[in-house]
């Protein structure tokens, strides 16, 4: 998905203020890949534009319920479940 444009057509300049070591990571980065810095972080910010926001709600949704005790099981009980054969008819 890497888009690589040389050009400044359809491009602006743009100010910002980054972590000293994520600066560097991403200098090193761009040494050994051969790529401009410009052309990482357009990738980035591509990649989290593309990131669908309501999949996002719905995973942290899912690990909310995931991880809570709906159904209020003891460790007893846990345990029980876990050891059962589930092959076992």
């Amino acid at each position: 998905m890497t888009i690589r444009t040389k050009r400044l057509e359809n491009k602006e300049k743009v100010g910002t203020v980054l972590d000293r070591e994520i600066l560097r990571k991403v200098k090193e980065r761009s040494a050994r890949e051969g790529r401009t810095i410009s052309d990482i972080i357009q990738d980035a910010l591509l990649k989290y534009n593309d990131t669908d926001s309501t999949k996002s709600e719905l995973r942290k949704s899912a690990v909310t319920r995931f991880c809570s005790k709906p159904f209020n099981l003891n460790m007893r009980e846990m345990n029980e479940l876990l050891s059962e054969d589930i092959y076992e008819l």
